[in-house]
């Protein structure tokens, strides 16, 4: 029986990923589903965002790749075989990509930058005070997006720490770790970057008592997920000067409603999901990688624990 791969659908720039792809694996067909001749030659699966029961489909699946970093919805929508590694498509595209806005946004605010933007519209040359020393930022989820958005800050001077839910070796010094240090670390956070998987445990995370832990004057940027944050516990932080500003990439809905008031606000920078970005031939190649490895018996990064969701 020959062995194959089958792409859903819905993978952005399928064809170019399936056409990448079969330039660089052995052994296996490449599909987009449904022009596959045999469902029960289907080893590995590519997938993403929300599927139904499409891995329910195959019989003979060993292994599924999930575009992308982000995998809450696909992990609450299918019933996947634990024996199945179900594996996140991170890139060092998409690591580039979003820990580059992790920086950028960082430095905006630091540098006073919407407040030029705004004044240029208003035609005024005023010229702002910088925050003189860089502040300390707090990145919430060391993953591979958040370790490399931690890396970069602190090797432009940025005195970083981190927080996460398990605690491993990790590549950065300052490091707490599950709800008993959350306190400690928000009362170090200037700035305070949300890179977090959207779990039952995360969701809602960046709420009025979180922000009341950080500094005043406090900063947050978000790349994680809408599911993370309050909307009006956020604005009631900004309202009451407790919080000095927020970059938002995500949102529970989106697009976000033109009625939503993060719009009007002129201390909330809002981008329309951004930060980071899939590009095909990226893709193809890392999943390449990871068939082999995982063909091969070798150790897989970024498999996703069924339990903990990420």
């Amino acid at each position: 029986m020959s062995r194959s791969i089958l792409l859903h659908p819905n993978v952005p720039d399928a064809i170019i990923f399936r056409d990448t792809l079969s330039t660089l694996t052995v052994n296996f067909e490449v599909f987009v589903w449904p022009d596959c001749p045999s469902l029960e030659s289907v080893e590995v699966a590519v997938i993403w965002q929300e599927l139904n029961d499409f891995p329910a489909m195959l019989p003979n699946l060993r292994l599924l790749l999930v575009c992308g970093s982000g995998v809450d919805s696909v992990i609450e929508s299918i019933s996947i075989p634990r024996s199945v590694p179900v594996v996140r498509l991170v890139d060092q595209y998409i690591r580039e990509r979003v820990s580059d806005y992790v920086v950028m946004a960082a430095l905006n605010h630091v540098r006073r930058w919407d407040h030029y933007v705004r004044h240029q519209k208003e035609a005024r040359w005023h010229r702002l005070t910088d925050i003189s020393v860089k502040p300390k930022v707090g990145i919430m989820g060391l993953g591979l997006i958040g370790e490399t958005s931690a890396l970069k800050l602190a090797a432009m001077g940025f005195a970083t720490c981190g927080w996460v839910r398990t605690r491993r070796s990790r590549n950065l010094t300052e490091v707490y770790v599950g709800d008993k240090e959350l306190h400690d670390f928000a009362r170090q956070c200037a700035i305070v970057v949300c890179v977090l998987p959207l779990t039952h445990q995360t969701r809602g995370i960046l709420c009025q008592q979180f922000f009341e832990r950080l500094p005043e004057g406090a900063y947050l940027i978000n790349v994680g997920r809408g599911g993370h944050l309050i909307d009006n516990d956020l604005l009631q932080a900004l309202d009451d000067g407790h919080l000095s500003g927020a970059c938002l990439d995500v949102f529970e809905s989106e697009p976000l409603s033109v009625q939503h008031p993060f719009w009007s606000n002129p201390k909330i920078t809002v981008t329309p999901h951004i930060a980071g970005g899939l590009r095909p031939e990226w893709q193809a190649t890392h999943a390449a990688e990871v068939i082999y490895d995982h063909m091969n018996g070798r150790t897989l990064n970024g498999v996703i624990n069924h339990v903990t969701q990420y």
